[in-house]
């Protein structure tokens, strides 16, 4: 197991930006300062080449140009979408910024997905941690809010925790919004990946995408994967939620608490199997289906729409404006508190 850091580029403001490179001899992972991106997931395939499993781009500036997707990218203060971009919190109400038909998307303009960290390794913990600051206000969220991402292997796995602090009252819904390819970034569609989420039911949205508050059983849909089968196999059928998607983008909740199993994606070319365990009470499940980036991509590759999934594990999209939902709020003196494990390995034939 090795840690290295080393200088990657700068921003367009200038801002030098680092790289991490976690490694042992299971895995090799690429982090960026910019975003605590992902850049690169290395892992052997069933004849033993290495594999890049996550899209990425090949410069700071690239990643900036392209921040509407969050490739690779830690995002927060709250991931997904709040409707009508206002929250009330204990009886006062915020605006926050709206960037999405109204509402407001992955934190508005400002979220930590176009955050330069701090990074430095973990002594003696073979791992990295990224901390920056959302003051007060920003994009008119309450509260000054402390993030910091710890990256680790352990064996086969990429362990992500977050922790989160504040000053005030605020809401937070942290998570990771890497692009997986199992056969390789540049490698097209993922339609044929075979996908597993293990998940009882799933939130109906309107058109724009926000919660109305129902939660779908996926039994007898063609959103149900509980039962193993590709991405591609029911993604266009006539289903209202496809429809209005284009294709997944629905938030999947999870049974049970804790550190626990949520899905399996299998890439079938190169047999690299994926597990996604998490202490959150949901996944996003997102087929790429707006993916047009608007410059080329790392090692020269184009991707398109369709060319990745996304297994975001998250809180609840506008859980602040649904009380039954799963509580985002942070208090001061309280600790947000949430891991997410990618665990590779090859599939059984």
């Amino acid at each position: 197991m090795s840690v290295t850091i080393s200088n990657f580029g700068r921003a367009t403001d200038g801002t030098p930006v680092q790289k991490a490179v976690l490694k042992n001899d299971k895995l090799e992972v690429h982090i960026l300062s910019y975003a605590a991106i992902l850049h690169r997931i290395l892992v052997a395939d069933r004849r033993g080449n290495l594999v890049d499993v996550v899209l990425g781009y090949p410069t700071v500036p690239d990643y900036e140009l392209n921040s509407g997707d969050a490739m690779g990218a830690v995002v927060g203060r709250y991931a997904n979408r709040i409707g009508g971009a206002r929250f009330y919190l204990y009886e006062q109400e915020y605006h926050v910024t709206a960037n999405q038909r109204g509402n407001c998307l992955h934190s508005g303009l400002h979220g930590f997905n176009r955050t330069v960290f701090a990074m430095e390794a973990i002594p003696g913990e073979d791992a990295v941690s990224l901390t920056a600051e959302s003051p007060d206000g920003t994009d008119g969220f309450p509260g000054t809010m402390q993030l910091e991402v710890q990256y680790s292997l352990a064996g086969s796995g990429l362990v992500v925790r977050y922790y989160a602090t504040t000053d005030a009252p605020t809401v937070v819904n942290i998570t990771n919004h890497s692009y997986f390819n199992l056969n390789g970034h540049a490698s097209g569609s993922v339609l044929g990946h075979r996908l597993s989420l293990e998940s009882p039911a799933y939130l109906e949205t309107d058109d724009a995408s926000i919660p109305t508050g129902r939660r779908i059983p996926v039994a007898d849909t063609p959103m149900d994967f509980n039962e193993e089968k590709t991405i591609g196999r029911d993604i266009g059928e006539d289903y209202p939620a496809l429809v209005q998607g284009k294709g997944y983008d629905h938030c999947y909740l999870l049974p049970d608490t804790g550190l626990r199993h949520a899905a399996w994606l299998v890439g079938p070319e190169t047999g690299i199997r994926m597990e996604t365990l998490t202490t959150q009470p949901a996944v996003q499940l997102y087929s790429a289906n707006n993916l047009d980036p608007a410059t080329d991509c790392k090692d020269g590759a184009h991707y398109s729409a369709r060319d990745a999934v996304c297994l975001e594990t998250q809180n609840c999209p506008d859980s602040p404006n649904h009380p039954d939902f799963p509580d985002a709020t942070l208090l001061p003196k309280q600790t947000y508190d949430e891991t997410t494990v990618y665990k590779f390995d090859i599939a059984p034939l």
